[in-house]
């Protein structure tokens, strides 16, 4: 059962004392009637269960009186959803490639570079949202279309917030003017009356001043710099050719506008600038415009009054959609680290309650980007946007954490990326992606790799070999030999003798002496009761592996001994054979077996054994007479008599 709440909406914010966000558990009612217990499992979750004070009853008894129930209570990742998983492999492209262009950027600049990889993340959160808009419109459960409406809001506000953030810390904008980018971004995320705009102008009939949302539009096109556009409004009312609207028009058209590739420097630009204002307000003041009141208003938005900013502000779902007409028509020389007022005046339109995407904008135009990173920790996506937008912002250099002096930026970016690598390795599928964040925090996060890997459930074999392969892929030796090792002594202790052939296999892969003496002798007790030799083909193959473990040695060259016979070559089984009874490898109970095998070889038409060879058995069974049955030892004592009457004059090797 799981357990997980979390507030639909933040609290209000304090400038003075951050807030505290608390997820609260409600456990069902008389689900633990009296004392209960805590411990922690695996990954972000732990186990609640009833811990009872009386230990004289029996389990059976206890277990009559009460439900007792284990809640199994986890964190609510929103990462592993389906939809999402996406998200978060494309981006693992991404991170990676920022760390390949971090080692090049030692020797060069790559500032245009890690521009791209921003764009590219910027991407891959649209197609995301894209992704997730698409499904909210099929979705028919209302429970799981409010789910997916919500996540969309999540990486909505992360798109705008990366984007914001892309342009004043890590895209290159000359002569660090921003209003061009600001606008741009207002454009992009707050499209207010654009669809009415390209309706009318679509239609361009003469007298559009009649459709309710005409003057808005025309405000909201001023207010968003989008000057061509509103006069081609304005020549769309049906008083076009009247001279307030003439004037307004001039004005409208002479507004001086920076660019760094003009020919003229900021001083001149504002004095121009400056000038302009002047003869708008000049005009304002002569009351030409007291007779339309909506071109007055125009007029005094361009002046950059005040007054005129908050009189069409409750028109707007929040003050970020007047941000770049304010800065536009107040201080359009701004450079970035100077737009702090601006936000603050702004804000200050209209009395509301702070949201967290107002408190995160605020923080990113005053330049604070620990309260940023701060605020963005709190945003319901597990961290990815965190640890993603902290690591290319502190490659870019932008980044500067200090705490009494000492700078810790690097342990921040750090502990995020490692706090969100680890939360990747809990999940099944993503767990590979997961390691790659560790890895790019060395050392601790290939230590915490290797803690983690050895407490993952390991369910396949596939998955085994796959956990192997990536932890030798970043140097965790000690866990690619340890879990064949686990693997294949669990294959052996559930399968018993049945399993032997995969648990050799496994015990190879991993070096181990232990598991490969246990496989052996699983699979010579196997034999002796008469079923077949496991792995034949694997021992046949194995070569120098075989020296592990000297049962296993003898496994492997009995495997080749039956080869050899099956084969007919009588003479080169006859010699391995007799190497593995002079080497006394053997285990005491596999001693009958190489005994009795040495029967067919002495019964036949060609000696293949010679006296030596011969003398060498009779010495082994007159030790371990007792292995044998008195009717066995006698046939054999028989078969060697006979073997050596007959080879007692001749050299069968030199044959």
């Amino acid at each position: 059962m799981n357990f997980s709440s979390f507030s639909s909406s933040p609290p209000a914010i304090s400038n003075v004392q951050a807030v505290r966000r608390v997820k609260t558990f409600v456990l069902p009612d008389k689900c633990l009637e009296k004392r209960v217990g805590c411990a922690w499992r695996r990954g972000n979750q732990f186990a609640i269960y009833p811990r009872s004070q009386n230990v004289n009853k029996t389990t059976s008894e206890t277990a009559t009186k009460t439900d007792d129930k284990i809640l199994n209570v986890r964190q609510d990742v929103v990462l592993f959803t389906p939809i999402l998983r996406k998200l978060v492999n494309e981006a693992n492209g991404t991170f990676l490639s920022v760390q390949k262009l971090v080692e090049i950027s030692k020797s060069s600049d790559n500032q245009v570079e890690f521009l791209k990889l921003s764009r590219q993340y910027r991407s891959i959160i649209r197609v995301c949202i894209e992704s997730l808009q698409e499904a909210a419109e099929k979705e028919t459960d209302g429970l799981h279309k409010n789910t997916l409406v919500s996540y969309i809001t999540i990486f909505y506000s992360i798109e705008c917030i990366w984007h914001l953030c892309e342009i004043l810390y890590i895209d290159i904008i000359p002569g660090e003017v921003v209003l061009p980018f600001l606008l741009e971004w207002v454009r992009f995320h707050f499209p207010c009356h654009e669809q009415t705009a390209a309706q009318l102008l679509e239609a361009c009939e003469r007298g559009s001043e009649d459709h309710p949302e005409y003057w808005d539009t025309v405000v909201g096109m001023v207010v968003q710099g989008r000057v061509d556009v509103a006069r081609a409004l304005l020549k769309l009312h049906s008083a076009a050719d009247s001279n307030e609207f003439k004037l307004v028009d001039n004005s409208l058209r002479s507004m001086p506008v920076y660019s760094v590739y003009g020919g003229m420097s900021t001083g001149e630009f504002t004095i121009t600038w400056k000038h302009w204002q002047a003869e708008c307000r000049s005009k304002l003041s002569s009351r030409i415009l007291a007779q339309q009141p909506q071109l007055e208003l125009i007029m005094r938005l361009m002046v950059g009054e005040y007054s005129a900013f908050e009189s069409i502000r409750p028109k707007y779902s929040s003050w970020f959609d007047v941000l770049g007409g304010w800065v536009l028509f107040t201080a359009p020389w701004v450079r970035r680290r100077e737009l702090g007022a601006a936000g603050a005046a702004c804000a200050g339109l209209a009395p509301a309650a702070r949201s967290h995407l107002d408190v995160m904008v605020r923080a990113l135009l005053e330049g604070d980007l620990h309260q940023v990173i701060h605020e963005i920790q709190q945003i319901s996506d597990n961290g990815w946007f965190a640890s993603h937008l902290t690591d290319i912002l502190y490659h870019c250099g932008k980044l500067q954490i200090l705490d009494h002096q000492t700078d810790v930026t690097n342990r921040l970016r750090d502990s995020l990326i490692l706090e969100y690598g680890s939360l990747l390795l809990e999940h099944k599928s993503l767990w590979s992606v997961g390691l790659s964040y560790l890895a790019s925090c060395s050392p601790e996060g290939l230590k915490r790799a290797e803690l983690l890997l050895e407490r993952m459930p390991i369910e396949t074999e596939a998955k085994a070999m796959r956990v192997m392969a990536e932890a030798k892929k970043y140097g965790l030796l000690s866990v690619a030999q340890s879990i064949p090792a686990c693997v294949g002594a669990r294959r052996l202790a559930a399968r018993g003798a049945a399993g032997a052939g995969a648990a050799l296999a496994w015990g190879a892969r991993a070096r181990s002496a232990a598991l490969c003496s246990r496989a052996a002798h699983a699979a010579l007790r196997a034999y002796c009761d008469a079923r077949p030799l496991p792995a034949a083909d694997l021992l046949l193959s194995a070569g120098a592996t075989l020296l592990i473990d000297d049962t296993l040695l003898l496994l492997g060259k009995y495997c080749d001994f039956h080869r050899l016979y099956k084969n007919r070559e009588f003479r080169k089984a006859a010699k391995l054979l007799i190497s593995l009874i002079t080497s006394n490898i053997s285990p005491e109970y596999f001693w009958p077996t190489l005994l009795l095998d040495t029967l067919p070889l002495l019964e036949t038409d060609e000696p293949v054994l010679s006296s030596d060879d011969t003398y060498e058995i009779m010495l082994c069974l007159e030790l371990r007479s007792t292995c044998l049955s008195s009717e066995k030892a006698d046939l054999l004592r028989l078969a060697l008599a006979r073997n050596l009457a007959r080879t007692a004059l001749i050299d069968v090797d030199d044959e």
